[in-house]
């Protein structure tokens, strides 16, 4: 999981003037990124129906209104991530920005021998 957001850091990577100030605004992007994923999925049930259908019968109107209902909890998803979630994105971040940390300081005693 680290992993993945290190890559995705690394292909969102900006031209920003302070590099670790870029550097924590794209870890913070990814982490609530994946906060509001698995938000959504948390959420999913929330708009399936009582008997575990998806669809009515071909229905054009009850698959438009299940398309409205997905966008919805993806939007109420993204918004309670964005708004501080759970706490996963936060704990992505410390976690990941500790790690980089502690390999930096790392380079820097190998440099010193």
């Amino acid at each position: 999981m680290i992993g993945m957001l290190q890559a995705k850091m690394a292909a969102d990577a900006g031209t920003g003037s302070n590099p670790e100030v870029t550097r924590h605004k794209q870890l913070t992007d990814a982490a609530q990124q994946f906060e509001a994923m698995f938000l959504k999925e948390m959420l999913k049930p929330m708009s399936a129906k009582e008997d575990g259908s998806e669809k009515d019968n071909g229905d054009d109107k009850a698959e438009d209104m299940s398309t409205y209902q997905s966008l919805g909890v993806e939007a109420m998803a993204k918004a309670v991530s964005a708004a501080g979630g759970l706490g996963i994105a936060r704990n992505i971040v410390a976690m990941v920005e500790k790690e980089s940390s502690v390999k930096h300081e790392d380079v820097g005693i190998l440099r010193q021998r």
